[in-house]
């Protein structure tokens, strides 16, 4: 399996999750298993982080240059209010 992963990775996703849900769990490589787990959440972590930026400069900008207000930075505000990556406040 190891092989597969550096050769060819969308069969090792493919291998790895029929392993998965076959309960064949001495046949799955779980050191790069891990190592792609760990990776989806530090990308999350990396994405959400961007967002918020964007979010925080753009409502930095509308309310500190009124003057310069657009219509890209109200889109981006209100498309950032309605993506799934932010919280409800209930769940906070």
């Amino acid at each position: 399996m190891s092989a597969t992963y550096t050769a060819d990775f969308n069969l090792w996703i493919e291998q790895t999750a029929q392993l998965l849900r076959s309960h064949c769990w001495q046949e799955v490589d779980l050191e790069h298993l891990i190592e792609e787990v760990e990776g989806l959440g530090k990308s999350e972590r990396r994405g959400i982080a961007s967002q918020l930026t964007r979010l925080m400069l753009h409502l930095l900008k509308w309310q500190y240059q009124p003057q310069r207000r657009s219509d890209s930075w109200l889109d981006s505000i209100t498309d950032s209010l309605d993506e799934d990556w932010l919280p409800e406040v209930s769940d906070i």
